[in-house]
């Protein structure tokens, strides 16, 4: 099989995840009954989240990690309303309808623009130049598993919205409009990112559209998808407030670490974009300084 090339390449890709989502269902099969459903998912997403990364080694290529972030999730919420023994409700698939839009969306968004196992993300490449000899430990726990369990924490909230007596309210109706709302968002800003790439030049920046209002209107709805779903679970009961925790640890993981890195890589490639940023929002959509 040609891995250069994009058909390879996803059937390659289609079939690490198939992997995955098998040897999860093996481990979790192992584990004593004494263990509770909600770390039964966090082991099984752990354990796919390894057999992900040793495709990854395999074909020197971390970037078939990417489309985990979107696929694991509905996985997951699907796997916690299935084995508890609540009887599933309207509410608790209006919940699984929004992370299947968001996920749907998010996937195809980067299957159109994979490149295959000949392109390799500019992020993976820059951090193993970085240091070479611990790109091992970087690869595993910074590109595969860090963001595994960002996700997971992201998905406590749909844990007891899965597992719970929930039903239609104004909150859980809310919250639902709120992460639907954040994946159109999310879906907009990457159009026209896309469009502005067919015909950008070297050394141009976007600045139309969802773009002039939001140095980074993607990462501001995907954000905004992970707090729409902590409101659902609000929904259920306001107790829940500490499960906030995973949308917020999105909001620093973006604040701190993806931001920053796009950030310097624009400014270093773009002259204009010094400017573009005293004028423009770094993340929610405001209106510009003049």
């Amino acid at each position: 099989m040609n891995q250069g090339s994009l058909t390879s390449s996803i059937i390659i890709c289609v079939i690490a995840y198939i992997i995955a989502l098998f040897a999860a269902y093996i481990a979790i099969g192992f584990l004593p009954d004494s263990v509770s459903l909600f770390w039964r998912g966090a082991i099984g997403d752990v354990v796919a989240t390894v057999a992900v990364y040793g495709f990854s080694i395999a074909f020197k290529n971390s970037s078939l990690y990417d489309p985990y972030w979107s696929v694991a999730p509905p996985a997951i919420a699907l796997y916690w309303l299935m084995a508890c023994d609540v009887e599933a409700v309207a509410a608790q698939w209006f919940c699984v309808a929004v992370i299947m839009f968001w996920a749907i969306r998010l996937t195809l968004n980067w299957v159109r623009g994979w490149e295959g196992l000949k392109h390799e993300d500019w992020r993976y490449v820059m951090l193993e130049k970085k240091n070479p000899s611990l790109y091992w430990l970087t690869n595993f726990g910074g590109i595969h598993l860090f963001p595994t369990v960002m996700v997971f924490g992201g998905m406590i909230p749909v844990y007891f919205l899965m597992t719970g007596d929930v039903d239609f309210n104004v909150l859980v109706v809310v919250g639902g409009a709120i992460s639907v709302a954040a994946t159109v968002i999310e879906w907009v800003a990457d159009e026209q990112m896309r469009n502005f790439r067919k015909t950008a030049v070297k050394g141009s920046f976007i600045d139309s559209g969802l773009w002039r209002y939001s140095r980074h209107p993607n990462y501001f709805g995907e954000i905004t998808f992970w707090f729409g779903l902590w409101v659902m679970a609000l929904g259920l009961d306001f107790g829940l407030w500490w499960t906030g925790i995973g949308w917020l640890g999105m909001l620093l993981m973006f604040l701190l670490a993806s931001i920053p890195m796009m950030e310097e890589k624009n400014r270093q490639s773009k002259k204009a974009y010094a400017d573009y940023v005293k004028r423009v929002s770094v993340l929610v959509p405001w209106f510009r300084k003049v």
